[in-house]
């Protein structure tokens, strides 16, 4: 009987981990949250298209040329200028628009999201062009629904948004366009960071500018690249934890930026380890509690510390002398007030010496 159950059991926790999740509106960002994320412009060989039911996606090897913060602005933080359209009335937050860098007849040098959150949407309801010097909000309308909850695998739905707005001394610009969003994957997902168990969002977008003069009388139609998003989420993870877009040209994909949540990769301490050790932490990257292993093949006073990314130790696990034996203790980030980033714990003995990185989601 203790064996059926033990199996049963263990049947019951595989089919746990391995269960696709839902995305809902809980899994958003709220107000004042703030995600670091890596950004590359290159997957390698990786086929970004593969995906499926049950579907394991390994981009372990991505490796990052920049960081950024992706902040959700509140309301009552909007300039002016932008206050007066968008509020707490009409939107949840704001986000920072990186990407779009200009428009035909002009340049962007800074660009702005307005988005509303609520129990089945997350939409843009409008943006904030800062072009040719002037800041210029407007409404999408209708708006751009970028997700819809609950998500589950399969779902699809589409959306069509609009906008336009006057640019001085260019004319009107608008943007008339067509998004298809499909659940089209669940699985494991491993980045650089971490291993995640996800839902995979594809979403294809069609879309036409339209700019028009009424000075000369003269007007352009300039249809856009079909653009891609592909965007893995988690739960409790407020963005995605990997995203790639790409442009289609000639019908093929061309990947214009990636990005993946990340821990600040800044780091003044190289890592070593003593063969003498055997030195490991796991669970690497954790949340709560990490388990350090090491072994003594003689008796030695051993000192363990962690230090930060600037060299200052934060916190001293072990000073004292120990016999030869293999040694487990715990790292409760909790207890030892380490907020999420990047540690180094490093051990010495009388005869060696071992440092690890050790991450703090």
């Amino acid at each position: 009987m203790k064996k059926i159950t033990l199996i049963a059991f263990g049947l019951l926790t595989f089919t746990t981990i391995k269960a696709q999740i839902t995305i809902t509106h809980n899994d958003m960002p709220n107000a004042g949250d703030s995600v670091l994320v890596s950004i590359t412009n290159t997957i390698g060989s990786i086929d970004q298209t593969l995906t499926g039911a049950n579907y394991t996606w390994d981009y372990s090897t991505l490796t990052y040329n920049s960081q950024q913060q992706v902040k959700f602005d509140s309301p009552f933080s909007f300039p002016s200028v932008f206050a007066l359209l968008f509020s707490v009335l009409n939107t949840s937050y704001g986000r920072e628009n990186r990407n779009l860098t200009s428009i035909p007849g002009g340049t962007v040098t800074a660009a702005y999201d307005f988005l509303k959150e609520s129990n089945t949407a997350l939409k843009q309801v409008g943006s904030g062009l800062t072009i040719n010097g002037a800041p210029i909000p407007f409404y999408y309308t209708p708006n751009d629904y970028i997700y819809r909850f609950p998500m589950n695998y399969m779902n699809t739905d589409s959306c069509n948004y609009q906008y336009s707005l006057t640019i001085p001394t260019i004319g009107d610009y608008g943007e008339t366009g067509h998004r298809v969003n499909l659940v089209d994957g669940w699985g494991t997902l491993i980045t650089p960071l971490s291993t995640y168990q996800t839902l995979r969002v594809k979403s294809v977008i069609t879309s036409t500018d339209t700019l028009y003069n009424s000075t000369f009388m003269f007007g352009l139609t300039i249809p856009r690249p079909n653009r891609v998003e592909y965007k893995w989420l988690a739960t409790a993870k407020q963005i995605p934890v990997l995203e790639i877009d790409a442009n289609v040209l000639g019908g093929n994909e061309t990947i214009t930026n990636v990005q993946y949540q990340d821990v600040a990769q800044t780091v003044g301490i190289a890592e070593n380890t003593s063969p003498d050790f055997n030195f490991g932490i796991f669970p690497n990257p954790c949340e709560d509690i990490a388990i350090l292993k090491y072994n003594l093949s003689s008796a030695s006073n051993v000192k363990i510390t962690i230090t930060d990314v600037l060299g200052k130790i934060v916190s001293i696990i072990a000073d004292e002398n120990e016999t030869a034996s293999t040694y487990f203790k715990t790292i409760n980030s909790k207890e030892l007030h380490l907020n999420k980033g990047i540690y180094f714990v490093t051990i010495k003995s009388n005869n060696a010496s071992g440092v690890q990185k050790l991450i703090v989601q």
